[in-house]
């Protein structure tokens, strides 16, 4: 879906704007304010006297009926509470207890709910509704090294369960569930199978160093969010300011991720088992209107060939269908607890020759031993995926001759392979004519041991040791009859390529937790980190093949080697160590007044001797405001919490080669006698006092909770710089051997808000709707460079032509402007008319660099993600949306393909209707920048429960789905997709001339079996 209409995007466009924007949301909260609380909560107890409820004797017989939201409880343990009188309920959820006595309390349990205590008085008769047991995930928030109540968290920390991700989307990762469920994350994926995942928190944070979130997976620093599969994951939480993840140091300036995975639970020894499957099948559509074959005839742009081809939907596998398995067990007891799964994914993207199959497992356990004096909890993880990324150009499917079939059966390949010509050439024989396998493997044995000091209570000691092993295989073979083998007169071209990376992890660290008298709590950790990356890899390429069938299999038998032209090459990696002592304190009073510092003492080996050590540390505090006696009559407010925050973090995710004696030959060097010579030395100029890139950040929040906790949220507003950027930076020749040099010269600040709001819209027996909104703000600036009118350009644009960059970053200057020439208009040739920088009119063939100036900007004014969930009964309906709005896009599918007379290649229908007034050669000018605001709705789901405790013993319950993924997209940008990557300080341009993927919606039924 697109709406382009002029008149019916002006309405949107102007519900879009900001300020009725903060209209709309007033609204939205009035509603959350003014449905009444309703009479039933679902975690209220639920009891039902007998009719004959006069007062009974003594050791009488009571019934009970156990039930939950969904029907009977088979297996519920009720007691009389201080006795041995007991029993499970039967398949009806039922069970009669003798010989009670009157002032007995029956004490109801099951696992996974809530357990009541009930007084019997003079019941005979009674009926007992558990609730799930969510209470425990929702207040508890993972943070570094640790656990703590989300009530005395003093830092901005964002919480997700398993089931407020998005089901039904999975793409190449989880990032797809994650889409607009936190406020500030950024994330930009292509939306093929094989492609990963951009991300950015709170805006950019470094221009040569890594600017994505720390990941930290089950306590383990530097995961790798591509090796987690949906179904095992637990729970999220994001640490967005410094001081929340200055206790990681190094590796936290741009955020972290903590992801906890599912782990076994008390079943009383019973075995759970959890199955669910999924099948998606993938559609095309908004792909650009280029003119048919025989349009490009009628306008005679280049040679008619007679056919009549839609070359972009040539690329598209129609016949495309993914699935996916996943298989659960779940067993244990008070001493040991096992969680294993098992999965199976095929996935297939929309092009063809792209595709790739995963499998793999897990095994996360927890084992008590020698009285509860020692924890034990190993954790196994294994993931392979099978890769085929050899997906069809889709830029080239746009330049090409719509008249010319890409099949020839008179050939032995099927395929009508031309030669010799550049822009215009079968791209669907080039993918098809090759094979590429590509293998993914990750392994990763973790073991966490935890010495309970039992003398002194609250104290404990955990050894945490992790490994983790990636390799990568990638088999590439060419057949003798591709196009690149015949225009250069060779006969097949294999290549083979293996790399492998390890890291170790080692960290130890004692935690002690105290409550004293007075309302004294204190949670505190010291301990130390270890981390090690090590990696080595080799590749081999050959030419001309006897037989072609044999592919890369035989790779020596080619004649290129015995010609000496052949190529192999290996390397290994520089090791990269980091080492830190770090330690955290968290202290409250009474629940109301709350401390947190942290401290990390960090070295990294990437850095000088002399330079190497940095000290990262954060200070907050947070006052209850709710838990003050004055507030005490105010009874619709259940929490309110201000909170500010300071850290500074570090950044070295850079190359380790930046600090590296490289030498090699063939390179420039000074003799004795001053003369300049080739000779074998280095190959780079080391910087001896390079340090860490630093940020340094506050946060100041506030976090509500009100009318019986259906309404809740938080808002932070933060501040950050950034220090000693590094850059390459160019240096005189002598006295360095090289021309430039990496050195810390610049600084950069952005600032931001972020509000978070949810609640239970209507809560009724049967009928309840939750909706979640975050909404976030977010701009930059470059301080300062490495000196005076120092400037770089970027976001270069392609060839025909020379159209130049769309970026420059200098002093002063906005992350995410555009620098561009400002459009004046169209001289009577339809050539283009510029502005120069004294604001005169002049042909574009007379503009220099100097005219350009900053316009328009990528980032959004206002980033909103918005979700509902709905309840009717055992019906579940969910609706994910998300929207960027007042934000510049430059359509670059216009600039290129917008134009007549561009040699033979085809081009926009546009080209000859709305642009049909433009003759001249393209220009990079602010008449193809476009408001990019658009509303998506990300996911539809639909769901039904039946629970099946009331028919059989054996299964809980059934699940059924269907899931439509990106259903549509409502905006008045007249490319292909809006949502361009905006991460980094080049973004911006729809960039069809790299990582062009078609856009994807998906349709998803879904099965979930629980026994």
């Amino acid at each position: 879906m697109k709406i382009q209409q002029q008149e019916n995007f002006h309405i949107l466009s102007q519900l879009y704007k900001p300020h009725y924007c903060a209209v709309a949301i007033t609204l939205g909260l009035f509603l959350f304010c003014s449905v009444p609380i309703s009479a039933t909560d679902g975690n209220k107890e639920e009891i039902t006297v007998a009719e004959n409820g006069s007062s009974m004797q003594k050791g009488r017989t009571v019934t009970i009926t156990v039930t939950d939201e969904s029907g009977p409880l088979i297996g519920a343990n009720v007691t009389v509470k201080g006795t041995t009188n007991g029993n499970v309920t039967d398949a009806n959820g039922y069970v009669i207890l003798q010989n009670v006595p009157d002032d007995a309390v029956l004490s109801v349990s099951y696992i996974g709910y809530v357990s009541k205590e009930i007084p019997l008085g003079n019941q005979s008769s009674l009926r007992v509704r558990l609730a799930e047991d969510t209470k425990t995930l929702d207040e508890v928030v993972v943070i570094g090294y640790g656990t703590m109540e989300k009530k005395q968290v003093t830092s901005a920390v964002t919480s997700l369960s398993a089931d407020d991700l998005m089901v039904g989307v999975s793409g190449s990762d989880i990032s797809s569930a994650l889409q607009g469920k936190i406020g500030g994350l950024i994330m930009t994926n292509l939306g093929s199978a094989n492609s990963s995942t951009t991300f950015q928190l709170r805006g950019m944070t470094s221009i040569n160093a890594g600017r994505a979130p720390l990941v930290v997976i089950d306590g383990f620093p530097g995961g790798d969010i591509r090796s987690l599969t949906q179904d095992d994951i637990k729970s999220i939480d994001v640490l967005k300011d410094a001081s929340a993840g200055a206790i990681y140091g190094t590796r936290a300036a741009s955020g972290v991720i903590l992801i906890t995975t599912k782990s076994g639970s008390n079943t009383d020894g019973k075995v759970k088992l959890t199955y669910s499957s999924e099948f998606t099948k993938k559609q095309n559509y908004n792909a650009p209107e280029m003119l048919s074959g025989r349009e490009y005839a009628e306008h005679e742009i280049g040679t008619d060939y007679g056919s009549d081809v839609d070359w972009w939907d040539e690329l598209i596998n129609h016949n495309n269908f993914s699935q996916k398995h996943h298989l659960a067990l779940e067993m244990g007891t008070e001493k040991a607890q096992v969680y294993t799964s098992f999965f199976y994914e095929k996935n297939q993207g929309i092009a063809h020759q792209d595709e790739r199959q995963d499998y793999g497992g897990r095994v996360n356990a927890n084992f008590k031993l020698f009285d509860d004096w020692l924890e034990v909890r190993p954790n196994v993880d294994y993931r392979q995926a099978m890769r085929n990324n050899h997906y069809p150009n889709f830029q080239q499917a746009l330049r090409n001759n719509p008249t010319r079939s890409p099949y020839d059966p008179e050939n032995e390949t099927g395929y009508n392979v031309w030669l010799n010509e550049q822009l215009d050439y079968n791209v669907v024989a080039d993918a098809m004519l090759s094979t590429y396998e590509g293998l993914d493997k990750w392994f990763k044995p973790e073991v966490t041991f935890k010495l309970n000091i039992k003398p002194v209570p609250g104290l404990s000691y955990q050894q945490v040791l992790g490994y983790e092993n990636r390799q990568w295989e990638h088999h590439f073979y060419n057949s003798r009859n591709h196009r690149d083998e015949l225009e250069e007169s060779r006969k097949g071209y294999a290549h083979l390529a293996f790399s492998k990376t390890e890291n170790l992890t080692s960290e130890g660290y004692a935690t002690y937790i105290k409550e004293f008298k007075g309302g004294h709590n204190l949670n505190a950790v010291a301990g130390y980190s270890y981390f090690e990356n090590n990696g080595e890899s080799f590749n081999m390429s050959n030419y001309n093949f006897a037989v072609d069938g044999v592919k890369f299999w035989d790779i020596g038998a080619g004649s290129y080697l015995s010609d000496g032209k052949a190529a192999m090459s290996s390397g290994k990696n520089i090791t990269e160590r980091l080492f830190s002592l770090f330690a955290r304190a968290n202290y409250s009073y009474q629940d109301k007044y709350l401390l947190q510092a942290s401290i990390r003492h960090e070295g990294s080996s990437k850095f000088a001797a002399d330079n190497r050590w940095a000290n990262f540390w954060s200070v907050s505090a947070g006052w209850r405001i709710s838990n003050e006696k004055f507030m005490e009559d105010i009874k619709w407010i259940d929490d309110l919490k201000v909170r500010f925050g300071y850290g500074v973090t570090g950044n070295n995710d850079f190359s380790a080669s930046y600090m590296a004696n490289m030498l090699g030959s063939d390179t420039y060097w000074m003799l004795p006698d001053g003369e300049w010579a080739y000779s074998y030395g280095k190959t780079q100029n080391v910087n001896q006092s390079l340090g860490w890139e630093e940020k340094k950040e506050w946060n100041l929040g506030l976090d509500f909770s009100l009318f019986d906790n259906r309404l809740y949220g938080k808002f932070d507003y933060y501040r950050r710089k950034v220090d000693n950027l590094i850059y390459s930076v160019k240096v005189p020749q002598p006295p360095y051997t090289q021309g430039s040099q990496w050195q810390n010269i610049g600084s950069m600040e952005s600032k931001g808000w972020e509000f978070e709001v949810g609640g239970d819209i209507i809560r009724t027996k049967d009928f309840v709707w939750t909706s979640s909104l975050n909404l976030s703000h977010n701009t930059g600036k470059i301080l300062t460079l490495w000196g005076n009118n120092t400037y770089y350009n970027g976001n270069g644009f392609p060839a025909p032509g020379s159209p130049g960059d769309a970026a420059r970053m200098e002093e002063g200057s906005t992350i995410g402007s555009f620098y561009l020439w400002k459009f004046a208009g169209f001289d009577d040739d339809g050539g283009f008319l510029l502005y120069n920088k004294d604001g005169e009119v002049i042909p574009a063939a007379q503009k220099t660099e100097n005219d350009k100036q900053y316009m328009g900007n990528y980032t959004p004014k206002l980033v909103v993600g918005w979700s509902h969930t709905l309840a009717y009964k055992n019906f579940d309906l969910g609706i994910n949306l998300r929207s960027w709005i007042d934000f510049d896009v430059y359509n670059t599918i216009n600039m290129y393909f917008g134009i007549q007379g561009q040699g033979n290649t085809n081009v926009l229908k546009a080209a000859y209707g709305k642009f049909s007034h433009i003759k001249g050669e393209k220009q990079i000018c602010d008449y193809y920048l476009e408001d990019g605001t658009f509303l998506k709705i990300d996911a539809i789901t639909l769901g039904y429960t039946l629970p099946m405790k009331k028919y059989t013993k054996f299964i809980d319950r059934i699940r059924l789905y269907g899931t439509v993924g990106n259903v549509c997209t409502i905006t008045g940008y007249s490319g292909m997709n809006p949502e361009v990557n905006i991460t980094g300080w080049e973004g911006g341009t729809e960039k069809f001339w790299s990582d062009f993927y078609p856009v994807v919606r998906t349709y998803t039924l879904g099965l979930q079996l629980n026994f």
